[in-house]
């Protein structure tokens, strides 16, 4: 690791903090830097929702964040100022950019925290950290953990060990629910490494461009990826059976690979495929539809969920990862056994218009009281200040 690096990084953490010019007295500021290797879905909707709120407390000076230049456009109101980007040219290839990137930006920024987001990001930054026992304390998030994913095939035992590999080489792991704390700790993280930081939204609402969507039935809408993971090839197998009974619309798009696509290649006359929308427009088909649904094989944790309930808007989901804990089954929505289109269709058919309003408004008083990024952002400058103190205290402990 460059000495210059090591001897800046060090003269930092014994000033403690960065104090702002003309801050209340004894207001502390610190030095943040966001790595990210992917942004588009949770993660984008993640730092639109976290750094703007650090930049309002500690000054645009100390938050820097680290994002793909292919990815720019997933950014939202954050100053130029603080986004800086390595060139990508598809996963694998751009790490040794991102490798250079982290580590051009620790020396010249000299950050008291780096929180690295998802798989990639977390294992080159923690792999840097672990070269010297004198780098910023890392924060990381896998943001749903690589080996839930049933595309894998047998690199799920590779990601599995890993995350076990790395996670003593950063100082906390955020878990964006109590699956993901609970999947890390059945692979062997210790707990005392994780914490639940439960994702979280601003109140407010996208303002919202009207949709057409005036079916005298139920109106059924999906927003995700057309892939397997998010269960598209289960939604239009239930579709398949409700014509004249719901009316489905589909926000998103399909992926690339061939036998992703036939998953999409029959489509019901009761679906309408709208390819991906603004947040505004998505705002609109949430306002004129009866219930949200989310087929997922496996979710870290589902924020799409969140952004029904704060529109008033009950939520379908499979009984998989983070969504068993959003989704009050019976209240806020249902739950249906993961991969049963049949079980799916039923839900569907389970309430009146009257029956959908009540559970999203059931759905909308549990989002204010839990999932609001407030009460996020807040347990994030929370835990950035633990693991500074406990840094500047001596206390790390990499094994």
């Amino acid at each position: 690791m460059n000495s210059v690096l090591l001897n800046s990084w060090t003269t930092n953490v014994k000033k403690l903090r960065i104090r702002a010019k003309g801050g209340r007295p004894g207001e502390e500021k610190m030095r943040v830097l966001h790595v990210f290797e992917t942004l588009p879905g949770g993660p984008a909707t993640y730092l639109n929702e976290v750094v703007p709120h650090q930049i309002a407390k500690y000054g645009a000076k100390n938050v820097r964040v680290l994002v793909p230049d292919a990815h720019l456009s997933h950014v939202q109101n954050i100053p130029s100022s603080c986004i800086i980007t390595f060139k990508r040219q598809g996963r694998y290839k751009s790490l040794p950019a991102l490798a250079r990137a982290v580590m051009a930006e620790v020396k010249s920024f000299r950050p008291d925290v780096v929180h690295a987001h998802s798989t990639f990001a977390g294992a080159v930054t923690r792999a840097i950290g672990a070269l010297s026992r004198r780098f910023p304390p890392i924060i990381y998030c896998a943001h749903g953990w690589s080996f839930d994913m049933e595309t894998l095939g047998p690199l799920r035992l590779v990601a599995r060990w890993g995350e076990r590999l790395l996670a003593p080489f950063c100082q906390k792991i955020v878990a964006i629910s109590q699956h993901e704390y609970d999947r890390g700790v059945e692979i062997g993280i210790s707990p005392s490494r994780m914490v639940v930081i439960e994702n979280g939204l601003s109140r407010k609402n996208p303002v919202a461009v009207p949709a057409e969507w005036k079916d005298p039935i139920t109106k059924v809408l999906f927003v995700g990826r057309l892939d397997r993971q998010k269960g598209v090839d289960i939604l239009l197998k239930s579709a398949a059976t409700l014509e004249g009974r719901a009316s489905f619309k589909v926000i998103g798009a399909t992926v690339t690979t061939k036998s992703e696509q036939n998953a999409v290649s029959f489509v019901p006359d009761n679906v309408e495929l709208l390819g991906w929308k603004s947040p505004m427009e998505i705002a609109g088909y949430l306002a004129a539809c009866d219930v949200v649904v989310m087929p997922s094989r496996w979710e870290g944790f589902g924020l799409v969920a969140l952004e029904a309930m704060r529109a008033k808007k009950p939520v379908i989901a499979s009984a998989v990862g983070g969504l068993r804990q959003i989704v009050r089954h019976g209240q806020t929505g249902f739950l249906f056994p993961s991969g049963d289109s049949v079980a799916l269709a039923e839900a569907i058919l389970g309430q009146d218009a009257a029956g959908w309003r009540d559970m999203g408004l059931a759905g909308y008083r549990r989002f204010h009281a839990r999932y609001q990024s407030d009460r996020m952002n807040d347990e994030l400058i929370a835990l950035y200040d633990e693991v500074l103190r406990k840094e500047t205290a001596g206390e790390r402990v990499l094994v």
